[in-house]
């Protein structure tokens, strides 16, 4: 099931549905219109720059993961974040929107980063345009993934565990990793992989993956956001695939904090 949620005055829609990547290739924001990047402010005068990624869900509300804003147990101020709207290019083109509100879903936990997914609004409405800035169409409750099936992850992360991060946006195509395979291989690293994660890469081959640079972005699925990347172990990792929170687990949250006074 897939949830299209288009707010300018907000019309919900129910259907039936289904750092640089590593080792992906360069798109571009028409093909994902609903990517942006996030900027913070790390001290250094009124300089931005790029941190996380994120996904539009209407005219000032973005979907990302509630880690990209903690240092430690600690929620960073609200003011040190921005958002970029409408552009390829993480720090560069675009309108850049001031953040007013970070909702960390409520049972964010810190250490073990279930229920890792945030809302974020911006002060100021963003412009949507077709191609260029749009609302995404998210998972529902009932969809359901399928193992060893084609999603990708899309951001502006490393290219490379020693890489740099990528300028322009890309993306890379994973496959849905085996639920139980994934829980028993972290296992080994002490980390529980709950039902609220889903696992995603190329498992025993590595190459491509998500990256750091990448949290907060999308898992996509045929143009449907399925996933918000959390974080891995390595990137593009052979042993150990990257976690991201499941978006069906936590629709009827999203939609409603995106649509919160």
């Amino acid at each position: 099931m897939k949830l299209s949620i288009l707010f300018i005055g907000f019309f919900i829609a129910l259907c039936k549905g289904d750092g640089r990547i590593a080792g992906g290739q360069p798109t571009s924001i028409s093909q994902y219109p609903f990517v942006v990047p996030l900027l913070t402010n790390s001290g250094a005068g009124n300089v931005f720059t790029h941190a996380c990624g994120g996904t539009i869900l209407t005219n000032n509300a973005v979907l990302s993961s509630a880690s990209c804003f903690f240092t430690g147990t600690v929620a960073d101020p609200v003011s040190q974040w921005r958002v970029r709207v409408g552009s390829s290019f993480r720090n560069g083109g675009g309108v850049i929107f001031v953040v007013n509100r970070i909702t960390p879903n409520p049972n964010f936990n810190t250490g073990t980063l279930n229920n890792d997914i945030a809302v974020i609004r911006t002060r100021f409405n963003m412009n949507l345009q077709p191609g260029v800035a749009e609302a995404a169409t998210i998972a529902g409750v009932g969809y359901t993934f399928v193992q060893n099936a084609v999603v990708y992850g899309v951001g502006w992360g490393k290219t490379s565990p020693t890489g740099d991060w990528s300028d322009e946006i890309r993306h890379v195509e994973i496959f849905v990793v085996n639920q139980q395979t994934c829980a028993g291989r972290y296992s080994e690293l002490g980390f529980s992989v709950t039902n609220n994660m889903v696992c995603a890469g190329w498992l025993d081959v590595g190459v491509r993956g998500q990256c750091e640079g990448d949290n907060g972005g999308p898992l996509v699925d045929n143009g449907m956001v399925v996933g918000v990347f959390s974080w891995t172990r390595s990137c593009a990792d052979y042993w150990y695939p990257a976690i991201n929170t499941r978006v069906g687990s936590y629709t009827g949250w999203i939609v409603a904090t995106a649509i919160a006074s």
